[in-house]
């Protein structure tokens, strides 16, 4: 056995939970092959994302008078956004 073999081994002890947890998550960390469930839950997030945000912003354009509903809408947007970036480069 290689030295490149215990390390390999040694570094899957150490990481294996965090692995876990990227997957559980959503991050194809360290994956050989996407699955097909991921891949159709990709899909998901990504159009309810999009369906969201276009949402939020018509809702924002259509009652543009309406200040409170404005600051409810982007005090929602934002954060998700947020999220969403955070998501999108973890992935």
């Amino acid at each position: 056995m290689g030295i490149e073999e215990k390390t390999e081994r040694l570094s899957d002890n150490y990481f294996n939970s965090i692995n876990f947890l990227f997957r559980i998550a959503g991050v194809p960390f360290q994956m050989n092959k996407i699955s097909i469930i991921y891949a159709i839950y990709m899909i998901t997030v990504l159009f309810s994302t999009c369906s969201t945000i276009i949402g939020f912003v018509v809702g924002v354009y259509i009652n543009r008078d309406d200040l409170g509903h404005i600051m409810a809408n982007m005090r929602v947007l934002m954060p998700l956004m947020n999220v969403m970036i955070i998501y999108v480069y973890c992935r």
